[in-house]
């Protein structure tokens, strides 16, 4: 069994952080720091209480003054580089919540220490309460920073603005109106850096979830352009695609109305329970005079604790069939709990789905 993530924060990670701590901090109290830090309470804490937990007890060792204490933090990261630690890292999160913790009454020193930070842990959780506080202020800076040579300060640009980040306070200016951030992604929309690139892509799709005709005009004005631009697009419309949405279908060659024929769709068994697997095949045919491209998912229909359904959507597969070509194959589907799902009792339905359009679905029960 995999380890729980909140045990990052093990003996060698304070070996490394408290060294860290050890260079940079006038008398640092070693015993004394572990001791508040793995309080009574520590073993009982999840992952985020974890790392706040940590930026509570790392705050204390900071000097009075702000400048004091942006140097320190710089100091703590180059400490924790000599040591090895990766920039891009996640154990060190809890860092990026100091600048909010202690500064964001002061914006002009934030500014730079956020750009350092972002480029050590992403400041992409950090960053929201800035964004509250100083709306427009922040969306300048990010036009700024979506033109910087470094692209994880690039990334930050597009991932700290993102309307629904998970995991992070949503941003509900942007939910309800998405538009000042369209220019930080128009300058990011071609960028070399393929990190970069699945922020933009994953901005987009947040925004596609509330202002679809919005994702659909940049669909139409950006797609062509070059390859990497549409590979942003494509993945940017995952959420519409999925809904079966017909003009986005229609705008990646899937369309709902391309002619096809379903020979065949059958489920290897109608009981499982939680750990088995189940396999269906299914065949369709090419119904079209010329070659056409589908796009070919299969949705579940899960129960949910109160007995009603929730279905989602899995991708198979986006062939081009050439004319009366049979597609056949085979899928398999693990029921096993997940930290994103869990599994209940009763009768579930599987269906196919080809460009958008489901087909009847078959019923099968899960037993517990």
């Amino acid at each position: 069994m995999a380890d729980l993530l909140k045990n990052v924060y093990n003996d060698h990670f304070f070996n490394i952080y408290t060294n860290a701590l050890k260079a940079v901090v006038t008398d640092f109290n070693l015993d004394q720091f572990m001791d508040s830090v793995r309080d009574d309470s520590w073993e009982s804490k999840e992952l985020k209480q974890r790392m706040a937990h940590l930026t509570l007890h790392t705050g204390k060792l900071l000097p009075t003054q702000n400048q004091e204490k942006v140097t320190t933090i710089i100091n703590i990261v180059n400490e924790l580089r000599k040591s090895g630690v990766n920039d891009q890292n996640f154990p060190y999160l809890f860092m990026a919540d100091l600048i909010p913790a202690h500064m964001i009454e002061d914006l002009h020193l934030s500014i730079p220490a956020i750009e350092f930070m972002t480029v050590f842990t992403s400041f992409e959780f950090a960053g929201r309460l800035y964004f509250v506080k100083y709306p427009k202020e922040m969306m300048a800076q990010m036009l700024k920073w979506s033109k910087h040579s470094n692209p994880y300060i690039r990334r930050y640009a597009s991932e700290g603005c993102r309307p629904r980040l998970p995991w992070g306070l949503q941003l509900k200016q942007f939910v309800i109106d998405p538009t000042p951030i369209i220019p930080i992604l128009e300058n990011l929309k071609d960028d070399p850096s393929e990190y970069v690139r699945k922020s933009v892509a994953n901005n987009l799709n947040d925004i596609s979830k509330d202002h679809p005709d919005l994702v659909i005009d940049i669909i139409k004005k950006w797609k062509g352009k070059t390859k990497n631009t549409d590979w942003i697009l494509k993945h940017a419309s995952r959420t519409l695609l999925k809904k079966g949405h017909h003009e986005v279908l229609d705008l990646f060659g899937t369309s709902a109305k391309t002619m096809f024929e379903m020979t065949h769709f059958d489920i290897s068994n109608d009981q499982l329970t939680l750990g088995d697997t189940i396999s269906f095949d299914y065949k369709i045919v090419n119904k079209e005079k010329t070659s056409a491209k589908f796009r070919l998912e299969y949705v579940i229909h899960f129960v949910k604790s109160n007995g009603q359904h929730s279905k989602k959507i899995f991708k198979i597969a986006e062939p081009t069939l050439s004319v009366g070509e049979i597609l056949s194959g085979t899928k398999k589907h693990k029921f096993i709990d997940l930290t994103t799902r869990k599994h209940y009792a009763g009768a579930h339905k599987i269906a196919l789905v080809v460009n958008g359009l489901e087909s009847e679905g078959i019923q099968f029960a899960l037993l517990f």
